[in-house]
């Protein structure tokens, strides 16, 4: 919490998923860029995007307890699954 930089790139995190959800249904194709950036520039190991998702879905579950459902759980997830593939794949 400490570090700028830190915080900057959680910025930056958070305003991906924003542009993920309002382009839902191409977001392998709107991810492809930012993929190949995490794989070849940063080389960011790939298994740390699935950790991100769990850590956000906890951190919603605590904020929002039983407002969080089962359902909204699942689409959460499932909309995770396809921001943490979209990243993962230019890995594959």
């Amino acid at each position: 919490m400490a570090n700028p930089k830190v915080e900057a790139h959680g910025t930056v995190v958070l305003q991906g998923l924003k542009k993920a959800l309002k382009i839902m249904d191409d977001i392998k194709n709107t991810y492809t860029s930012l993929s190949e950036h995490h794989s070849e520039k940063l080389q960011v190991d790939p298994g740390n995007f699935q950790l991100l998702g769990d850590c956000l879905t906890v951190l919603i579950t605590t904020r929002l307890r039983t407002e969080f459902t089962p359902d909204i759980q699942a689409a959460w997830q499932k909309f995770l699954s396809v921001v943490v593939s979209a990243l993962s794949r230019q890995y594959h």
